[in-house]
């Protein structure tokens, strides 16, 4: 990585900085996980967003879009993305590191991040990339909330594919208390994908899990 890197945060969506990010995301995230464009640009400078881009010579690279719910304990990484040439040379590892040193709550303390990735349990066409996804987000020390079969509320065409919850923590645990799992998923479901918070399906995950739910 002989460039000159940066990071900044994308305060509007008015500019070539959002029209290169938008590019990367809608060149690498699959189209059933997409919000459209104009949702997108909505949420840049919306309460609890942060929308974070690594530059090299003064061109977008990567991105990630971090929501942080300060008042439930905890930020979830909505979206992160690496441009297809820029892959493989460190910018993702960089990215996430620096996205998750932001998820602070106002007093300072670090938030644990919640991850939604997609499952590489399926047959899928994709399936080796979503293995060498998950393999990323754990060597980066991310464990995913055992049993829980995350259901993405995202409308669009076709089903949604099969998903995980995976979680950063500041400090080692083993476990999230159901409650607070539950706080996190009607958060996730009302704030970040406009539904409601009592939607059925936040009970149909957490059906049958232990309590507390351990990670690993």
């Amino acid at each position: 990585m002989g460039e000159l890197v940066e990071l900044q945060q994308l305060e509007s969506s008015d500019g070539e900085i959002f029209r290169q990010l938008y590019a990367i995301y809608a060149a690498s995230i699959s189209a059933r996980e997409q919000k459209p464009e104009g949702w997108l640009a909505s949420m840049v400078g919306a309460p609890g967003y942060r929308f974070i881009v690594v530059k090299a010579d003064g061109v977008v690279r990567g991105f990630s879009i971090l929501f942080i719910a300060a008042a439930e304990g905890f930020a979830l990484l909505e979206y992160m993305a690496v441009a297809p040439d820029g892959r493989n040379q460190g910018f993702g590892a960089r990215l996430f590191q620096k996205t998750v040193a932001r998820a602070l709550a106002p007093d300072g303390r670090a938030l644990p991040v919640v991850l939604e990735i997609d499952a590489d349990r399926e047959a899928a066409s994709d399936q080796a990339m979503r293995t060498r996804r998950i393999g990323f987000y754990r060597r980066l020390g991310c464990r995913r909330l055992a049993g829980l079969r995350y259901l993405m509320p995202l409308p669009g065409d076709g089903p949604a594919p099969e998903m995980d919850l995976f979680l950063s923590t500041p400090a080692p645990t083993s476990a999230v208390p159901r409650a607070e799992l539950r706080r996190w998923l009607a958060t996730i479901y009302q704030t970040v994908y406009r539904c409601a918070p009592d939607d059925p399906r936040i009970e149909q995950m957490l059906a049958g899990l232990p309590d507390p739910v351990p990670l690993e």
